[in-house]
């Protein structure tokens, strides 16, 4: 038995709507999650310190290769920032030190595919 044309016309509407629907959520989800780590090594200081300088977890997130979801980023960086004001600095080819008042934190830099990372593992020696 066929369908009359109408109904055929509607059911492809509907599909073409959904599709649209999905793609749309998808560019929309890949663009709130930003952009995983950072292109080099000097952008992976820069945007983390920023991220620090506005106790802004989210962000960095984005930077931290083994967080284990966005909400330990954000508790991270406000302990930071309620320690006095946190600076990032260098600490040699692999780590780097977080510096906020009388807190001291050793980080790995790591790089994975072509992006720079910070990881909360301790760098190996």
């Amino acid at each position: 038995m066929r369908r009359p044309a109408s109904t055929r016309t509607l059911l492809g509407w509907v599909a073409v709507a959904l599709a649209g629907v999905w793609i749309a959520g998808t560019v929309v989800l890949i663009a709130g999650t930003g952009e995983q780590g950072a292109a080099d090594r000097a952008q992976l200081f820069s945007r983390a310190q920023a991220a620090l300088d506005t106790g802004d977890g989210a962000r960095l997130h984005e930077l931290l290769l083994d967080a284990p979801d966005r909400g330990f980023a954000v508790d991270y960086a406000e302990r930071l920032r309620a320690a006095g004001s946190p600076a990032l600095l260098p600490a040699g080819q692999d780590r780097a030190e977080v510096r906020s008042g009388p807190l001291l934190v050793t980080l790995s830099v790591t790089e994975e595919r072509g992006r720079w990372y910070l990881s909360l593992l301790p760098p190996g020696d």
